[in-house]
């Protein structure tokens, strides 16, 4: 895997969870319950503060949608 496609992967999946907590936080939850055998319940901290969380994670897909232009540019 290089630098691009895992910035990519990365920038993508926190600006969809970040999106999700943002607008949609009734069907991130309804995805929780479906997958809490399967992975980690997302703890009710994260969905009382969900807009500081969702925020922060689209920052932070931003950031890696950066780092993959700056690295598809310099390699």
């Amino acid at each position: 895997m290089t630098a691009v496609t895992f910035a990519v992967t990365i920038g993508a999946l926190a600006f969809l969870m970040g999106f999700l907590l943002l607008f949609m936080p009734s069907v991130l939850k309804r995805l929780n319950e479906l997958s809490a055998r399967m992975i980690a319940r997302v703890d009710t901290i994260t969905f009382s503060y969900r807009i500081g969380f969702g925020i922060s994670l689209m920052i932070i897909a931003a950031f890696m949608f950066f780092m993959a232009y700056y690295f598809a540019k310099r390699y």
